[in-house]
């Protein structure tokens, strides 16, 4: 697992077709809380988050209750090591077809590029994280306050929503010594890293108000394959 592993694309060309769906969809970024954990003292982030379950066979999908969410100081210098709980992600959200295609996209390409013989989970759980990283002529917005990490999963996507008014936002993918190997920036919506964990680490950096723009902001949607 040394080889750094990772595809890039957009998901609207892919696999998502309907633009309407989409636009109900990307709604769900509208009225994210503030994330109040910031180790730096920002208030630059909004976000929600959910655990659920995903049942390969059927494409059933759960949540699951959890008190608080918890990464390691080995994984997030900044804000690991204390729980954090945050709003959960919208029941009606979970509910699209935009989101239910996703998941059973990005399951089907794991299950493809896992090795002949080695189990395949029946069930997978999944952390989605909704991000509003919000820029000011006061404050820049920090996408990875922690620095070049890696989030301690199998497999990530990291999907563009929506950028407006902001310059920055650089994606820098690692290998495992933290030598840079591909810097990226998602532009369009859907665009999307989707990452081996296990075989890289990534940072992006800030974001800030573009030019004669009083506010901008990069809206992100995560799935963690645990």
């Amino acid at each position: 697992m040394d080889r750094l592993n990772f595809t890039l694309g957009n998901a609207r060309d892919d696999l998502l077709r309907d633009g309407d769906d989409w636009d109900k969809f990307s709604r769900f970024w509208e009225d994210l809380p503030l994330d109040p954990y910031m180790g730096d003292g920002g208030t630059y982030r909004r976000r929600k988050h959910s655990l659920i379950s995903y049942t390969v066979a059927d494409g059933t999908v759960a949540s699951i209750d959890q008190d608080g969410f918890l990464q390691s100081k080995e994984i997030n210098r900044l804000n690991g090591g204390i729980v954090r709980r945050f709003e959960p992600a919208d029941q009606a959200l979970l509910d699209t077809s935009v989101f239910r295609r996703l998941l059973a996209h990005f399951v089907a390409r794991i299950e493809r590029s896992t090795p002949g013989g080695a189990p395949v989970p029946a069930v997978r759980r999944i952390n989605v994280h909704q991000h509003r990283i919000v820029a000011t002529e006061r404050e820049a917005g920090n996408p990875t306050p922690e620095g070049i990490h890696r989030d301690g999963v199998e497999h990530i996507v990291m999907m563009l929503i929506a950028r407006r008014d902001v310059t920055g936002g650089v994606s820098t993918l690692y290998d495992n010594t933290r030598s840079p190997v591909l810097a990226h920036t998602l532009k369009d919506p859907g665009d999307y890293i989707f990452l081996d964990d296990r075989t890289a680490m990534h940072s992006v950096s800030p974001v800030r108000v573009a030019p004669a723009a009083a506010e901008g902001y990069r809206d992100m949607f995560f799935l963690e394959f645990c």
